[in-house]
């Protein structure tokens, strides 16, 4: 019997602390569910990773154009003749004529070799620029796409969290109105105990209490996605009740140039060096090459087969009917497509921007109405308590005071919860 009763308080503390949200909750701002999120995005550590192994590309890049390459080479020929002067097989670099084999003068009877050689690529600067240009380009949008999904995560988390957080409020509202219909119960029971209230005042106060709760339970249920999806989007691993600080958005200004127009700047770039890469076929490569070791067509005196030759490779593409000048036309396309997809993106943006600064300053001037009617409200409500408290109005005229009081109420945080969106939103556009 002690072990259930223990349970059972255990339940109702639980259930106290999910009705008083105020109370005994952890706390994490909004800058913290941001940074978590950051640190904890996949795509974020990929562009990282992938700008560190186009680096070492570029460093790959340089030694090949740069750097000689050695290399071991080994070759073993053999090409026997048959029937050579009575033998049914013989090696020789010397066969009768009527022996049957390879050509002697492209075999030689055969081949050992065993050399270490160089290449030496000289004048490669121009062939190597285009290229290590590349990897720049790749790094630069590796940082635009980073740059954009950061704005987009902080948008994303920001949103989460205004709404988490505009349940929070209404939660707290819900909960100081049930509080004030109570404290108002225990005035008209008093009455309706001398006879000055009818009874069915106070069953009429008791429901609109009930009400409350049943209006509290439900936000509670719709916080609780509410904070799951934020968490979730957060990468937080955390199942704590937890009570949001308010948010003081600012509201940033615009920059010269827009993160979401830079990937077609670079569209276009990109084209340019595609084309100075293709060109790169039309330049004269130069390679100068060494070899040294062994290298003999016979067994005999093979020791005295050793020896060094050196020589220099030039080739040059002169005429490929005429691919340069479509490779160029391919290009300008692909800048004429940049151009186009810049232009309407950067009216999309533009448009974006006016238009949420419009509703922005519209959902100021709203807020400051409501906040005006309230106020109204709010005398008009602490005279009613007094009245209701004298028995000089009735409920029903009390709960219509109350029922207006908080539809009002429930809108000017509906309306202070979409200026904070708003100005997310432009913040979002704005970068």
């Amino acid at each position: 019997m002690i072990r259930i009763t223990a349970s059972l308080s255990a339940i109702i503390v639980l259930l106290i602390l999910m009705m008083s949200p105020k109370v005994g909750m952890s706390q994490a701002s909004l800058d913290t569910y941001i940074q978590n999120a950051l640190e904890r995005n996949a795509n974020l550590q990929n562009y990282h990773i992938e700008g560190e192994i186009s680096s070492l590309e570029t460093q790959k890049l340089k030694t090949q154009y740069e750097k000689p390459q050695w290399a071991l080479t080994g070759d073993y020929l053999l090409a026997p003749f048959f029937f050579n002067k009575g033998q049914v097989v013989a090696i020789t670099a010397n066969p009768a004529t009527k022996a049957i084999g390879y050509d002697a003068g492209i075999t030689n009877g055969g081949l050992y070799s065993a050399q270490i050689n160089v290449n030496y690529p000289v004048f490669t600067q121009k062939l190597s620029r285009p290229l290590v240009k590349q990897q720049e380009l790749v790094r630069e949008n590796l940082s635009i796409q980073a740059r954009q999904t950061e704005a987009g995560i902080r948008h994303q988390i920001t949103t989460d969290y205004v709404n988490a957080f505009l349940l929070q409020q209404q939660m707290d509202f819900v909960g100081e109105l049930k509080t004030s219909l109570q404290e108002q119960s225990s005035f008209v029971r008093k009455l309706a105990d001398r006879g000055i209230m009818r009874i069915t005042d106070l069953e009429l106060l008791n429901l609109e209490i009930h009400n409350q709760d049943l209006q509290l339970q439900d936000l509670q249920g719709q916080f609780r996605q509410a904070m799951l999806t934020l968490r979730s989007d957060a990468g937080v691993m955390d199942t704590t009740l937890t009570r949001l600080p308010a948010v003081d958005l600012r509201l940033n200004n615009a920059t010269d140039r827009s993160v979401f127009l830079e990937s077609y700047r670079l569209d276009s770039l990109s084209a340019d060096n595609d084309q100075a890469i293709f060109e790169t076929r039309y330049t004269p490569q130069v390679n100068v090459f060494a070899n040294g070791g062994i290298n003999a067509v016979e067994l005999n005196n093979i020791y005295r087969k050793v020896g060094i030759s050196a020589g220099i490779h030039v080739s040059w593409l002169i005429n490929d009917g005429g691919q340069r000048d479509i490779n160029a036309q391919q290009n300008e396309l692909r800048r004429l497509m940049a151009g186009n997809q810049a232009t309407f993106s950067d009216l999309q943006i533009r448009n974006n921007r006016q238009n949420y600064q419009l509703l922005l300053e519209q959902n100021r001037r709203n807020v400051a109405l409501f906040e005006e009617q309230l106020n109204g409200y709010e005398q008009l409500l602490t005279s009613y308590k007094q009245e209701l408290a004298l028995g000089q109005i009735s409920v029903v005229d009390y709960l219509n005071v109350v029922r207006i009081y908080r539809g009002l109420q429930q809108q000017k945080i509906a309306l202070q919860t979409q200026l904070l969106l708003i100005i997310n939103e432009l913040n979002y556009w704005n970068n």
